[in-house]
């Protein structure tokens, strides 16, 4: 009867949590955890904190967190009594206490280890009559994991014998893709070579194709004088 009563006041209490109000807009909800001159530090859940220099801090409203409730209620749970831990499992659940609901819920099956609800909020499967986690249901059934999920060892050879296939597929798409970039700069480097060789003749008015003298070009023929010899 006394449990009784002190469920209903605890759920009575209004559940704020401490506000830091932060220039700029921003705001920390949580507990606060620690204070000084130079800063505070909140507890928003989840084994995470934050803390903010009192010189960016605007003002600090003070409230019961849901954190430091869960903390109070399980604090007041007499030992062996199961059905306390799971409403307050289910409370932790509601207010986004998603690390607090799971220990709640393990304080349960260590009372009632075949507890299926608390078993099922675990994520714990039963196999062989016994309720195990989901890891080592699979395990047991000879499931690997693979790319965060969970399959025969058939399902994943066959899931890398594509993957190869593709891979393969990309180099050679890559390795035609380059061969074509050096035939098109080939041809581009024959292209400049044709127009600078026909800018050089063009420069050579009248006097044929050049020839090697041994030191450079020089004429196919020599120009003959007017007059005679």
């Amino acid at each position: 009867m006394k449990r009784g009563i002190l469920l209903i006041a605890l759920a009575a209490v209004t559940a704020f949590a401490d506000d830091v109000y932060l220039r700029g807009g921003g705001q920390i909800t949580g507990e606060i955890v620690t204070r000084s001159e130079d800063s505070v530090t909140v507890d928003i859940g989840g084994g995470a904190t934050i803390t903010a220099r009192m010189s960016s801090i605007v003002s600090i409203e003070e409230g019961i967190s849901p954190l430091q409730e869960y903390r109070d209620r399980a604090g007041n749970i007499s030992a062996g009594d199961a059905e306390a831990w799971r409403e307050l499992a289910q409370w932790a659940t509601g207010q986004m206490l998603a690390s607090q609901a799971s220990k709640a819920y393990h304080e349960v099956i260590a009372i009632l280890p075949d507890d299926e609800g608390a078993n099922r909020a675990l994520g714990r499967v039963r196999l062989g009559g016994k309720w195990v986690t989901e890891q080592e249901s699979y395990l047991a059934r000879g499931y690997v994991e693979f790319d965060g999920e969970w399959m025969t060892p058939a399902e994943r050879k066959t899931i890398l014998v594509n993957r190869r296939g593709r891979e393969e597929a990309a180099r050679q798409a890559n390795l035609a893709a380059i061969e074509e970039i050096e035939a098109e700069q080939e041809a581009e480097q024959e292209r400049d070579a044709a127009e600078r060789r026909e800018v050089r003749n063009d420069n050579l008015p009248g006097l044929g194709d050049p020839v090697f003298w041994g030191w450079g070009g020089g004429p196919t023929s020599w120009p003959q004088p007017s007059g005679e010899w």
